[in-house]
């Protein structure tokens, strides 16, 4: 079993058993063009707020899709270990375990897209069943010495 986000990431679909985790997590809705400062924050937010809870993050941040389209709305942070104190916009959610579809793309953040389409792709191939919400991990980011990497996790039945 995989239990932290981004130990084995795959550029080729694969499943992959994960273990429930719980997670700080603020809940963003905001265009396209808003999405990537509101992540920021929201990544600002939660780090801080497990922190101050005397909790440690426990893997890379996040964002879980509760819907996409001229608005997206998500849940935004990381997965923790100990006890969070919620505030008024940091919450506490669980990541679910079970059988999920993974795949990592290396590249700029527009072009995740085809690490989405081709996990879409393969378990169209593969006569798997996807269930949401689906969530991005950012195992490196845009002020990083490397390309940004995003593994993608796509829960099925």
């Amino acid at each position: 079993m995989i239990d932290t986000i981004g130990t084995h990431p795959a550029k080729t679909p694969e499943i992959i058993e994960l273990v429930e985790r719980p997670a700080a997590i603020v809940r963003v809705e905001a265009t396209m063009q808003e999405f990537p400062r509101l992540l920021g924050e929201a990544f600002g937010l939660s780090a801080r707020t497990i922190a101050g809870s005397g909790a440690t993050i426990a893997g890379h941040p996040f964002a879980r899709y509760l819907s996409f389209g001229d608005r997206i709305e998500a849940e935004v942070g990381f997965p923790f270990t100990g006890t969070l104190v919620p505030t008024d916009r940091v919450k506490q959610t669980i990541l679910p375990g079970g059988r999920a579809v993974t795949a990592t793309h290396v590249g700029p953040y527009d072009d995740i897209g085809t690490a989405w389409d081709r996990a879409t792709a393969w378990m169209s191939e593969h006569q798997l069943e996807c269930a949401w919400p689906a969530w991005e991990a950012y195992l490196t980011g845009p002020d990083d010495h490397e390309p940004p990497a995003t593994e993608i996790f796509w829960p099925i039945r």
